[in-house]
């Protein structure tokens, strides 16, 4: 019995303590820069990943920006992506197909952006600076 409850406290002590690493890493995260999470194609059709940053023109974050990234394959197929920014306007959209990219990004307030975007360039983040509307 006492063997149990020793054992039942350590796995409590390091539930407990994982669960404040993990705090301590989300706040470290979002204090600074997003890891890159994007990923080019190795070849034409190829599986790539788009790391999207959202800024305005001061270069500040835009949260809650919608974007859609539109493939137009060379097979004939088409695939899309699409997600939110999340608060520091950033958005690791699902990986897929790569051929003929089209980005759209919208936001509240703002002017749509329509960009195409090369798909070897996709080892670093997308970089979009939306305007604001007048």
């Amino acid at each position: 019995m006492h063997k149990t409850l020793l054992t039942l406290c350590a796995a409590l002590a390091l539930c407990g303590s994982l669960a404040t690493a993990q705090t301590m890493n989300q706040t470290a995260s979002s204090a600074g820069d997003a890891p890159n999470m994007g990923r080019a194609p190795k070849e034409m059709n190829g599986i790539g990943r788009l790391d999207l940053r959202v800024l305005d023109a001061a270069g500040n974050p835009v949260p809650n920006a919608y974007a859609t990234l539109e493939s137009r394959r060379t097979d004939g197929f088409f695939c899309e992506a699409y997600g939110s920014t999340d608060s520091r306007g950033v958005f690791a959209m699902p990986p897929l197909h790569m051929g003929e990219l089209k980005l759209i990004v919208k936001a509240k307030g703002f002017e749509n952006a329509t960009i195409a975007v090369d798909r070897n360039a996709l080892a670093e983040p997308v970089i979009v600076r939306l305007v604001r509307k007048s």
